[in-house]
């Protein structure tokens, strides 16, 4: 089994600028992504994909490696990791059996969830293994649309928000952490979430895409609520 690790970078972002390396107790999360990658054995190499010059000499101090930056066609806002992803297979000379996707902007994980994540896959006949993390607030059920004669409608048809928080049915959403995907299956469906995916449930997790999602992140480290590995360890 080869495994490798692809950790998206771009430096265009308009709501956070330069999240990826926003820094929490000196280091970047660019480096802690790339940092959990090379603490957990069972990834054989770790690239970034980056539009930016500072952000590939910051991964590739970190020991990461590159291909160059990223395509004009591969840096703009519309571009998706899955679109990198298929890049990077294609232009590498060495064949692996699955790509990690990991996102500087969800810094809470450890090289064991991954291990366990490409256990799982290994043991069973799915094509992919995402974290999830409980969603509580806000439920499906109490989201509301405004209809065609502009009244407060639920959002999913038939459901209502009226119901005792204890008897809602657990729901769960993904917190950007770890996408485990079969190559074959990138290749073949451009998805790294195909129909045969396996959870991976993890408590605590925070996606940075804003600026206060960041400093939330950065509160909650100094009071000791979350781990961040490359720090902690």
């Amino acid at each position: 089994m080869k495994v490798l690790a692809l950790i998206p970078a771009r430096c265009g972002s308009k709501g956070f600028p330069n999240k990826n390396i926003a820094k929490i107790c000196g280091k970047t999360l660019l480096e802690l992504a790339i940092g959990v990658a090379k603490d957990c054995k069972m990834i054989d190499d770790i690239y970034v994909s980056t539009d930016c010059q500072e952000y590939e000499n910051i991964a590739l101090n970190a020991q990461a490696k590159s291909l160059g930056l990223r395509s004009k066609d591969l840096a703009t806002d519309t571009a998706n990791s899955i679109d990198v992803a298929i890049d990077l297979i294609q232009r590498l000379k060495t064949k692996y059996d699955y790509l990690i996707l990991l996102q500087p902007t969800s810094p809470i994980r450890e090289p064991k969830d991954i291990d366990t994540m490409l256990t799982l896959l290994q043991d069973n006949s799915a094509d992919a293994c995402v974290s999830i993390s409980p969603l509580e607030e806000p439920h499906p059920y109490k989201l509301k649309s405004i209809n065609e004669f502009g009244y407060v409608s639920p959002f999913i048809d038939g459901k209502t928000s009226e119901i005792p928080r204890q008897l809602l049915p657990k729901v769960y959403a993904l917190n950007g952490a770890i996408y485990i995907t079969r190559i074959k299956t990138i290749l073949e469906e451009k998805t790294f979430l195909p129909k045969k995916t396996l959870p991976y449930v993890m408590d605590h997790t925070i996606n940075i895409d804003t600026e206060e999602d960041f400093l939330l992140l950065d509160a909650l480290y100094k009071k000791n609520k979350v781990k961040i590995w490359g720090i902690n360890v």
